[in-house]
């Protein structure tokens, strides 16, 4: 929100509990600390056959920062197994990729925004924001 300094954002009204798939270690350790300082909840995981483990659990976050391009299962690999679960539907994902080709998945089941690498801050918080409900 304009005219909010860092760590303001972090309300319970916008307070977001994320599950980060993201395989490089100091990406993901730049989104938890940027994440965290604004008071979000993040928990974070370096590969997709973790995060399908963690969304078995009760209380899982249902919003899914992922990166598209991972060793192992990718992104895409995960998106269809999400969808191939009962309760699939219930969780939104933003994608994430330095490869452009991740702008024309916008339109994906599931996925909710695309965010491509390097991006903004801001851009993500207000992604976050706007689908923290």
């Amino acid at each position: 929100m304009p005219g909010r300094g860092a760590g303001e954002r972090g309300t319970q009204e916008c307070m977001v509990d994320v599950l980060l798939v993201e395989d490089d270690q100091d990406i993901r350790e730049s989104i938890v600390e940027l994440l965290e300082a604004e008071g979000h909840v993040v928990t974070p995981l370096r590969n997709a056959w973790e995060a399908l483990g963690v969304l078995e659990q009760p209380g899982a976050p249902m919003l899914v920062l992922l990166d598209l391009r991972m060793p192992g299962m990718d992104g895409l690999s995960f998106l269809e197994a999400l969808r191939g679960r009962p309760d699939g539907g219930r969780y939104r994902v933003i994608l994430m990729s330095a490869d452009r080709a991740v702008l024309k998945l916008r339109q994906t089941p599931g996925v909710v925004a695309v965010l491509e690498k390097p991006f903004e801050t801001s851009e993500l918080l207000e992604i976050l924001e706007r689908h923290a409900a």
